[in-house]
């Protein structure tokens, strides 16, 4: 499954009410005069929304009926999966590297389902998550290549303050 701009550009559509209607150069333009602190955030709140609709999208195409809640902020779990035993299944989704965050999580709240990166999952075994089939790497790349290219070259600006701050390229 391949993540394009356009994917991205959904994502910033359904997380940022005052983008709803966007276009491409409009949400661009809105990223490209955010303050260079404020990346970091923004790119991980993106990345997970794009996690959420990439994972819904692999879900319906291999013929599994899933949905988002209509809130990116909906408390507990991410995504909804319709049929099975139990008649509607709620997950929480993981867009991260760290296991621990995931297992940090987890412990918060034992009864929910988890799935994460190819990454994350790898690590941890597929008996305690589900792995998503979508690399956190490809969901960085995605959102940096289409909105902040520029600020996270090696000699931009965000590249500098992550090094700053002690947090790898």
């Amino acid at each position: 499954m391949e993540i394009v701009r356009e994917d991205v550009f959904d994502a910033v559509r359904r997380g940022y009410s005052e983008l709803e209607f966007a276009s491409g150069d409009e949400i661009t333009a809105y990223f490209d005069a955010i303050e260079t602190t404020d990346i970091l955030g923004h790119s991980s709140h993106i990345k997970g929304i794009l996690f959420e609709q990439e994972y819904v999208d692999a879900l319906e195409t291999s013929g599994v009926a899933a949905s988002l809640f209509e809130a990116t902020n909906h408390p507990g779990t991410d995504v909804m999966l319709f049929g099975g035993l139990d008649g509607t299944t709620e997950i929480q989704l993981k867009a991260t590297d760290s296991v621990s965050y995931v297992t940090g999580a987890m412990e918060e709240d034992p009864e929910i389902a988890f799935a994460v990166t190819s990454e994350v999952a790898a690590q941890m075994g597929s008996d305690l998550v589900i792995d998503a089939g979508i690399e956190n790497a490809a969901l960085d790349s995605a959102v940096t290549d289409t909105l902040f290219e520029e600020a996270v070259s090696p000699l931009g600006a965000l590249s500098l303050f992550r090094l700053l701050i002690g947090l790898p390229f």
